[in-house]
């Protein structure tokens, strides 16, 4: 994965499941959940895609490279997250989100000072 870091590629992993387990308990506590667990598997193979994307290419060292691919996740999280009325992605997976990518940034080899993804986050 990301620079042959184990402990961090488990931790991108680790976050990656918290994450979605608790999109899907979301569905089971609610009588009439605003989106599906097909829902949920379509947004984990979004992340799924970021991270392979980023781990697999030489460009993950160009700052502006990760930075563009940040952008497209983010910018496929809005259109999922509005498809569902503003719920598939709610304040704890919001954090989440930033947590995750963060943990890819830094697995890249960059710094992470601020939140990237406010440019383009409509969640």
């Amino acid at each position: 994965m990301l620079q042959k870091n184990n402990a961090m590629n488990s931790k991108i992993e680790e976050k990656k499941k918290y994450l979605l387990h608790w999109m899907y308990d979301f569905i089971e506590d609610d009588d009439e959940p605003a989106y599906t667990n097909g829902d949920v598997l379509a947004c984990d193979q979004v992340l799924t895609a970021f991270i392979n994307d980023v781990a697999a290419s030489e460009e993950r060292f160009n700052y502006s490279w990760v930075v563009a691919k940040v952008e497209g996740l983010v910018k496929s999280l809005n259109e999922m997250n509005l498809k569902h009325d503003n719920q598939l992605i709610e304040t704890n997976q919001r954090e989440d989100l930033c947590a995750l990518i963060e943990l890819v940034v830094l697995a890249s080899g960059h710094a992470y000072k601020h939140d990237i993804t406010e440019a383009w986050r409509e969640w």
